[in-house]
């Protein structure tokens, strides 16, 4: 026997709004997952990038950002521009707050100074680096502490029996000032720090005399050692004898190898809290590939900095090592910040 099934009106006006509401419920579900056509990387990027560089234009940190955006773009999904914008001022934290404060949505990152932000988030700085969207590293660099060829200390050694060694700086909150900072106080001299406008202000007066010793990263130093010979190397941070200074000891044969953990640079690019993980791996996949560009290899070459690159993951641990590293010397940092 066949039943046949008579449909009233309003049971047909039921059922259909049933069946709209399930296809709804079920493009919502897909959209979740991030693979959805409504996934944030689906558009990305769809308009141009803003890159935060914490400090004024010059110097390392800038030319490395300026080389690296020539060719982060290119290996974008799409072709869209990432412009420098300089944000200096509050010593690194004015800029980094930009970037912590903006919308999690990918289009801004920026460079980040380590150990100096992550002193800066210890002494009280408004933001967590640890929750920062990690990029990758773009190179890391060597410090070398350099005697003046005009004072009359001609060693470590000499330093440490003294009763007061002239350190050129540019503040003790600066990486390579907390550096000089760190390293005296392991290393049992007493220093009077001589602040300065900026590096090659303090290595100036290194070479004047005014000062006895100066510790910056190598690529600031090099053509006043290797070139003109007008400052004296007495130690590289470094755990094995330095290329271009064969002859000059290491910090590790100092015997203070636990400084190679505090004397030392690493050039981070990262972004805001939060960014979609799908968008965050736009960004890390694009960056490794233009740090891996030969072009830009040589122009950091040439800019006095070979490529070193690390990974996101590794980036990420470098900050936290960084952060745990300097924990201990907050209130070293503090006392000399008064």
């Amino acid at each position: 026997m066949v039943y046949k099934i008579r449909w009233s009106k309003g049971v047909t006006a039921v059922v259909a709004v049933l069946t709209l509401a399930l296809l709804l419920l079920a493009g919502c579900g897909s959209q979740g997952t991030g693979s959805g056509t409504n996934s944030p990387a689906t558009d990305f990027p769809n308009k141009d990038i803003t890159f935060i560089v914490p400090v004024s234009p010059g110097g390392g940190f800038d030319t490395y950002s300026r080389l690296l955006v020539q060719y982060l773009p290119k290996y974008l999904p799409k072709q869209v521009n990432v412009i420098v914008k300089n944000v200096p001022g509050g010593e690194w934290n004015i800029g980094i707050g930009e970037i912590n404060r903006a919308k999690p949505d990918g289009y801004t990152i920026g460079i980040f100074n380590v150990p100096g932000n992550a002193v800066n988030q210890i002494m009280g700085a408004d933001y967590d680096l640890t929750k920062m969207t990690w990029i990758g590293r773009i190179t890391d660099t060597v410090y070398v502490g350099a005697l003046s060829p005009k004072s009359k200390f001609k060693s470590i050694q000499d330093m440490q029996k003294a009763s007061d060694v002239k350190v050129g700086v540019v503040g003790l909150s600066s990486t390579a000032g907390l550096g000089s900072l760190i390293a005296f106080q392991e290393m049992g001299i007493k220093a009077k720090y001589i602040t300065h406008p900026g590096s090659t202000e303090a290595i100036m007066a290194a070479i004047r005399g005014d000062v006895d010793y100066v510790q910056y990263p190598y690529p600031s130093l090099k053509k006043f050692i290797v070139d003109s010979k007008q400052l004296n190397p007495v130690v590289v941070f470094a755990p094995e004898r330095y290329a271009d200074l064969p002859d000059v000891p290491t910090i590790k044969e100092a015997g203070y190898e636990p400084l190679l953990n505090a004397v030392k640079m690493d050039y981070l690019v990262g972004g805001t809290p939060g960014i979609p993980a799908d968008v965050a791996k736009i960004l890390q996949q694009a960056f490794q590939k233009a740090v891996a560009d030969p072009e830009f290899k040589d122009k950091m070459q040439k800019a006095g900095s070979p490529v070193h690159p690390a990974s996101t993951d590794e980036a990420a641990k470098i900050m936290q090592d960084s952060l745990t590293t300097f924990a201990k010397y907050k209130d070293l940092v503090a006392q000399n910040q008064k």
